[in-house]
């Protein structure tokens, strides 16, 4: 492939992995996690997205951009009003299938070479990058669907 710009000619484009980059400033996230940290509790809300470096767990909601980086995990249900980018880890699991997790996603979930998900996920659209993990079941939603109402446990 060899597009051509007007005004330094031709150039070579190299197009045989996609890359996953990352900015919270530039993707608007005000609320963060940090690695080594713990968050636990039912009913979180979250305003202005979240970069998870540490642990979540419990349910609630995120509004915004989410961002799973990969020291991150997240165990319980949450919604997200935004898009998710998964880096790190999406259940309580190693390996094989966490029940007691799942994400309910507005926009679309992108699942980097690092992320491992055990949990369910359930999105308008899914994007995995090679060597990505998805072990848990995915559920696509229609644009006429509406997402699911969290179950309190």
């Amino acid at each position: 492939v060899v597009p051509t710009d007007a005004v330094a000619g031709p150039r070579t484009v190299d197009t045989s992995q996609d890359t996953l980059v990352i900015d919270p400033v530039a993707l608007n996230i005000t609320n963060r996690v940090a690695s080594g940290s713990s968050l636990s509790g039912s009913e979180l809300n979250f305003k202005g997205g979240l970069l998870l470096q540490g642990t979540l767990q419990g349910s609630g909601e995120i509004a915004g951009r989410l961002v799973i980086w990969q020291t991150g995990q997240m165990v319980g249900h949450f919604r997200v009003l935004g898009d998710v980018y998964l880096l790190g880890h999406l259940g309580g699991v190693i390996d094989g299938l966490d029940a007691s997790t799942s994400l309910e996603c507005q926009g679309t979930v992108f699942v980097a070479s690092s992320g491992v998900s055990t949990g369910t996920l359930i999105a308008h659209r899914l994007r995995m990058y090679d060597g990505a993990t998805l072990q848990g079941p995915f559920k696509t939603l229609r644009s006429h669907q509406t997402l699911p109402v969290l179950h309190r446990r």
